[in-house]
């Protein structure tokens, strides 16, 4: 019987441990700058529509947990938005706070190269964007 708890609290402990560092690991592959490779609504990639309205869509992550995006509104009006970025449950989402907005997006997947997320906007649709990372400009 004590040999069944040790192994359970064991399993437990690994399994802590391991999430906190997906949790760290995500912490800074995230951070420096992001564009949009590719966007879809409800399944249907619409990476066209979406830089309609938000031309070279740009987001860097700071170390810090600031970040700034950068965009032309309508493809016309520059657009600096900044607030604060933090991964939580335990890896599995980025949180988005600006003046304007609180945004969470589930985190489908994240690598050097590419970062998925994925959010309901409500209505039962929802968007999903492929971003690439990109070198920062001065």
């Amino acid at each position: 019987m004590l040999k069944i708890k040790k192994a359970t609290i064991l399993v437990v402990g690994i399994l802590v441990l391991l999430t906190s560092c997906k949790q760290l690991v995500y912490q800074t592959l995230i951070q420096g700058r992001w564009e949009v490779d590719e966007h879809y609504s409800n399944g249907v990639e619409d990476t066209p529509s979406f830089y309609l309205l938000f031309g070279d869509y740009a987001i860097t992550f700071h170390p810090d947990g600031d970040f700034t995006e950068t965009y032309r509104l309508g493809n016309i009006v520059p657009v600096t938005n900044p607030g604060a970025w933090e991964i939580s449950t335990n890896g599995a989402q980025l949180q988005l706070v600006d003046q304007a907005s609180t945004r969470i997006f589930n985190i489908v997947s994240l690598t050097k190269d590419e970062l998925r997320l994925r959010r309901d906007v409500g209505d039962g649709s929802n968007e999903e964007f492929v971003l690439e990372p990109k070198a920062e400009t001065p």
